[in-house]
């Protein structure tokens, strides 16, 4: 006989109904009472212990009742090894007036409880149909929680819950990698148990502004290892009740570790590329163009030396030529910026401000009070393309007249700022699609830093990107006084797409 499903529960067809009984005449009765209701119900019987046992194995009935009194033995033990044999189906115990064994019995799973003294004919049919429908709802239950912890077990994600007093409820098996402990090691605790004080109160922040906005919110988190910096791509979400209120935090977070690490060597790929034709364009290109520019200006000499209209026609030849060393140069550096620039990302920041006043008619200034030497260039490269990027959406988005640079560093970061005096965003243009707000951001998570976008109280807009200091990502400070190059970066070096 096979179990039941909710929509396979019988309605017309006999309900088979096996009664575990010493009793005859215990029997006789409850057939009577079956017997009463129709032909709803089709009744066997087993007459001990052991008989009774037997035929549950053989998971041949639809409902069991088994009495509490079985000679040497009683019906507390035939469920307990019914149960423990495998079987199926609902069990109903019949008892006299015994709530402690009632309690029992549904303690160690009966499907329900009759006082036998009490029975009658519609008592035992609600009873067992209630039976029937509770255990395959139960069933049905356990299947889907069987499914759901499988599931959860086997995803790539780490995902856990928290109460709101931010100790872990549940974690999945993936987040013994996220958490580096095993799991049973994690439910109960809090992140103060498991983190560091600073990274502990982080998330016990995020985790409040979650319960309180009851809204999602989406981080880059690192982690580090002994192999290096491990990137977590999360996402807490407010867990709610019946009431709309929130009473639980979950979260889910996936190593992107392998993308972060794909994604910097196809972006350090690309700037070696730009990196080696600038350098062509400045070393090579430019050097044949100088010499050309000087044979020129040398046969314009001869030929005034000589008096001949032609000397005319070989000065716009040099001016020409030394025109096209000035675009050729201006592309060089647009190309790669901080390498062509005496003091790295310092002059090359100077520059830009630089460009801005010359081509652009705007006042820009450059401010690096205590002068930083960025000797990862691709931390240098990304942090001068966002300057590159916001000085560029302060002035086509904006309409800014006044822009400031600056570089400052703090304890354990150094923070990168563009401020402008223009119109500033129009409200949810910060979280649009826009090209080069998703790029200024994509770079800054490149580098481990994070960027802010704010209207300045007095007007404008306010572009921050704090990045770790030398102990986190080979940024050294050095207090000894290093003048800003001052070679003017011209139009080409401006780029970026909004």
């Amino acid at each position: 006989m096979r179990s039941y499903s909710l929509d396979e529960i019988p309605k017309d067809a006999p309900i088979k109904v096996l009664l575990v009984d010493d009793d005859r005449d215990s029997y006789l009765l409850t057939r009577r009472l079956l017997n009463k209701i129709g032909g709803a119900f089709q009744i066997d019987w087993s007459d001990s212990f052991e008989s009774g046992l037997e035929t549950v194995a053989r998971n041949a009935y639809d409902v069991y009742l088994f009495d509490y009194r079985l000679g040497a033995h009683n019906g507390l033990e035939l469920l307990r090894e019914a149960l423990a044999s495998g079987c199926k189906n609902p069990i109903i115990m019949l008892t006299t007036e015994n709530p402690e064994v009632d309690a029992e019995a549904m303690r160690l799973g009966a499907a329900d409880f009759l006082n036998k003294e009490r029975l009658d004919a519609s008592l035992l049919e609600r009873s067992i149909r209630y039976s029937i429908k509770q255990f395959a709802t139960l069933r049905a239950l356990r299947e889907s929680q069987a499914q759901l912890a499988s599931f959860m077990q086997n995803v790539p994600c780490a995902v856990y819950m928290k109460d709101l007093d931010g100790r872990y409820v549940y974690v999945n098996g993936t987040c013994e990698k996220l958490f580096r402990r095993p799991v049973s090691a994690c439910v109960g605790k809090s992140d103060q148990d498991l983190w560091p004080k600073s990274a502990a109160q982080k998330q016990r922040d995020s985790d409040q502004k979650v319960a309180t906005l009851k809204k999602a919110i989406e981080t880059t988190e690192t982690i580090s290892k002994p192999d290096g910096l491990h990137y977590w791509l999360a996402t807490k979400f407010p867990i709610l009740n019946e009431q709309g209120s929130t009473m639980m935090v979950g979260g889910a977070a996936i190593d992107i570790t392998e993308r972060k690490r794909l994604e910097k060597e196809v972006q350090e790929i690309s700037e070696g590329e730009k990196r080696k034709i600038g350098q062509d364009l400045h070393d090579g290109l430019g050097q044949y163009l100088t010499g050309i520019a000087c044979m020129a200006r040398a046969l314009q000499q001869r030929l005034e030396t000589k008096k001949l209209p032609e000397a005319a026609d070989a000065a716009k030849i040099a001016n020409l030529v030394n025109q096209t060393i000035a675009q050729a140069r201006d592309l060089a550096r647009g190309l790669c910026p901080v390498e062509l620039e005496t003091n790295g990302l310092q002059g090359a920041l100077a520059d830009l401000a630089d460009q801005l006043e010359k081509f652009f008619n705007v006042s820009c200034s450059f401010e690096c009070p205590e002068p930083i030497v960025v000797s990862d260039s691709a931390v240098a490269i990304n942090l001068y393309r966002i300057a590159q990027e916001a000085t560029n959406n302060a002035i086509k988005h904006g309409n800014a007249t006044a822009i400031s640079i600056g570089l400052a560093a703090a304890h354990r970061t150094a923070t990168l700022t563009i401020k402008d005096n223009g119109s500033g965003f129009l409200k949810g243009f910060v979280k649009s699609k826009g090209m080069g707000l998703r790029v200024m951001h994509y770079r800054a998570g490149m580098i481990g830093a994070s960027i802010s976008i704010e209207a300045d109280p007095s007007g404008g807009t306010i572009v921050s990107c704090a990045f770790p200091r030398p102990d986190d990502a080979r940024i050294e400070s050095t207090r000894q006084s290093r003048g800003p190059g001052k070679e003017a970066v011209r139009p080409a070096a401006l780029g970026g797409n909004t």
